[in-house]
């Protein structure tokens, strides 16, 4: 499940679900959106670590450099952010603002499903 949250360059970011278990305890929200094509998987440690599709990368630098390499390899690329719930703003702004300028089509973070009231 993922929090819509604004879109690159002016729209808004899309959201998608998590079917199998997250890597990091994630925030709760109410709506899901489904999402096609290939997503590329960024998650975001509490003590702000960045992992992308299972590798660490060491810096802001990094992460940008690799997520701009597969946006251009990709036309149609969903970054899917699962940022545990208590990492601190600071760092995970870094990864939003590396994932805006790496050209992505579509930029989501992962939440768990809650039941609607």
């Amino acid at each position: 499940m993922a929090l819509s949250v604004g879109r690159p360059r002016g729209g808004a970011i899309a959201t998608a679900p998590i079917i199998a278990g997250p890597p990091v305890p994630l925030p709760t929200a109410v709506h899901p959106t489904e999402h096609k094509g290939e997503t590329l998987n960024v998650v975001v440690h509490a003590d702000g670590a960045v992992m992308i599709e299972g590798s660490p990368l060491s810096d802001s630098v990094a992460v940008a450099g690799y997520l701009a390499a597969r946006a251009s390899a990709t036309r149609s690329l969903l970054i899917l952010i699962q940022a545990d719930r208590d990492v601190l703003y600071r760092d995970l702004e870094r990864v939003l603002t590396a994932c805006r300028t790496s050209g992505a089509s579509e930029i989501a973070l992962a939440a768990d499903l809650r039941p609607a009231s």
